[in-house]
């Protein structure tokens, strides 16, 4: 069943996600940068901005979209290659040659230490110190990556996916809440997009062996809830703590409902509107959504000051922000890629020699 033609499994709405991969990977591009670069345009104290301004500040869900898809990419790579070592390899030079070459701008922008460098790069100060040392989200990744292939081989031996995930997280997150006075509250940051990972590589196992599910009306209005819930709950948290009732207990909802949900309305929206530019601009952006990531942290603010130096604001600033980062995220993907590429081909052909 893995051996057969890809194309063959993109059909009903189960595959629609991988299907629109690449463009959805440009919307959680879109959506994180919106988060960490936009402020808001209309006037303070009227409706306008407040809507904005809460649309801004719950843009943080762009990382479980991303989450959600990278799980599905490891089944897929995993599948098509059942190799540990080389599914590490691939995943490293995707991911280290970008993290170390950013740390290293930052010795030079952040006059960070060498220690400094060896301790956040290392993630020892995401676990010691804070999840918010540098660059959070890329010690999680690697934790998930380096966890995948074991958890896929549970999958695998279960044969039962949505069971198997289904227990794999009644079981964290009994452990979560026991765990809970021996955890910094921070480190949760990763604790809380488990689910979202997990179902990831549920869905791409469900696609993988050959599910082709046709979701019904009652599916979409599902998605649709948990979509609306996930504003609910993110407004409810932000702005009157209401989820701090529970502590971190429920914080995973409002991502994991606004993650999931968002993967699936907009993967069914770009299969419904057939817009191939769209399509093409947004796969644009996916390319380099982990490089436009790292960039933010290196860049964001030098830009943010250089614009402000003009008394450039509202729509054109955050436009301004959003295309220069852009440009400079695909310039430096292009260039590490290419390094790499280049590295690899000298070194297979000094092999064959």
């Amino acid at each position: 069943m893995d051996n057969r033609d890809d194309k063959q499994l993109l059909t009903g709405d189960l595959a629609l996600i991988s299907k629109h991969r690449n463009a959805l990977m440009g919307i959680a591009a879109v959506i994180i940068c919106i988060f960490h670069e936009f402020l808001p345009v209309f006037p303070s104290g009227t409706a306008m901005y407040d809507i904005e301004e809460f649309v801004l500040r719950v843009s943080f869900y762009g990382v479980d979209v991303f989450l959600i898809l990278s799980g599905m990419s490891v089944v897929f790579s995993l599948k098509k290659n059942g190799s540990v070592l080389q599914f590490y390899g691939r995943r490293a030079l995707r991911i280290l040659p970008v993290y170390l070459l950013s740390g290293i701008v930052m010795i030079f922008t952040e006059h960070w230490t060498f220690v400094d460098y060896l301790l956040n790069i290392t993630g020892i100060r995401f676990f010691t110190t804070s999840v918010n040392s540098y660059l959070w989200f890329v010690t999680a990744i690697i934790i998930f990556y380096l966890a995948a292939p074991w958890f896929q081989k549970l999958l695998d031996k279960t044969g039962h996916p949505v069971i198997t995930c289904i227990i794999v997280l009644v079981i964290w997150y009994i452990l979560s809440i026991c765990l809970r006075p021996y955890i910094r509250g921070d480190l949760y940051y990763l604790i809380n997009r488990i689910p979202t990972f997990v179902t990831g590589m549920m869905i791409g196992n469900l696609i993988k062996n050959g599910y082709k599910i046709k979701y019904r009306s009652v599916f979409w209005l599902v998605m649709v809830s948990l979509l609306v819930l996930g504003w609910v709950l993110s407004y409810s948290n932000n702005y009157y703590g209401y989820l701090e009732l529970f502590g971190v207990y429920l914080n995973f909802l409002p991502t994991f409902a606004l993650g999931l949900s968002t993967v699936y309305i907009c993967a069914f929206i770009l299969d419904l509107i057939k817009a191939k530019m769209l399509h093409k601009v947004l796969s644009f952006w996916g390319s380099f959504c982990f490089e436009l990531y790292i960039v933010q942290r290196l860049f964001d603010a030098q830009l943010h000051y250089f614009i402000r130096s003009y008394d450039i604001w509202g729509i054109p600033r955050n436009l301004i922000m959003f295309f220069v980062l852009s440009l400079i995220a695909f310039i430096f993907s292009r260039v590490v890629n290419g390094a790499v590429d280049l590295i690899k081909q000298r070194l297979s052909s000094r092999t064959r020699l």
